[in-house]
């Protein structure tokens, strides 16, 4: 098995606090955004699916449900290349999985092919991102951890929909 980067300890690595894991938690950042958000975005193309394959609403949604279920199940799959591999080459076949689904997906022409890109391929690809850039973050940071996984949370998609008290009226007068 791999060696695992300790936080603290006698014999351990002590993490920085700082430095080059500025540019960890930007990276984290951008993967926490994208792995929240693609699912939902996804949704944006379900009228056009439907038209395009002749299905129903809830056979498009079966996308980002295979999709969630690919990026939150291969956890532990995702533990076991981390410990062998190390972070980074698990997250550069992670990218290189999530590309390829998005790039195969646009030449689907069922809706069977769109599930195995985007939901498996993709999702796969996104879950091998995902849990290695937050076990990178928290090897970077000890002292300031908190601050850092909040910062890499807030780019998760708000799960609220808007009230009437976040709605904006304009007025105009003539």
């Amino acid at each position: 098995m791999g060696g695992v980067v300790l936080d603290d300890g006698a014999s351990g690595v002590k993490a920085p606090d700082g430095g080059w894991g500025w540019a960890v938690l930007f990276g984290c950042f951008i993967i926490t955004g994208f792995s929240y958000a693609f699912p939902k975005a996804v949704s944006v193309f379900f009228k056009e699916l439907i038209r395009e394959f002749g299905i129903g609403y809830s056979d498009t949604a079966w996308i980002s449900s295979i999709l969630l279920a690919m990026l939150y199940g291969t956890g532990p799959v995702c533990s076991v290349l981390v410990n062998r591999f190390g972070c980074r080459p698990v997250m550069m076949v992670g990218g290189l999985f999530a590309a390829s689904g998005m790039i195969l997906a646009s030449f689907a022409t069922s809706i069977i092919h769109i599930y195995l890109s985007i939901g498996v391929l993709t999702g796969l690809g996104l879950a091998l991102n995902f849990q290695p850039s937050l076990i990178m973050l928290n090897r970077y940071f000890n002292e300031k951890r908190p601050l850092a996984n909040g910062l890499a949370a807030t780019s998760e998609p708000s799960h609220a929909k808007p009230t009437l008290n976040h709605t904006v009226y304009i007025c105009h007068t003539e």
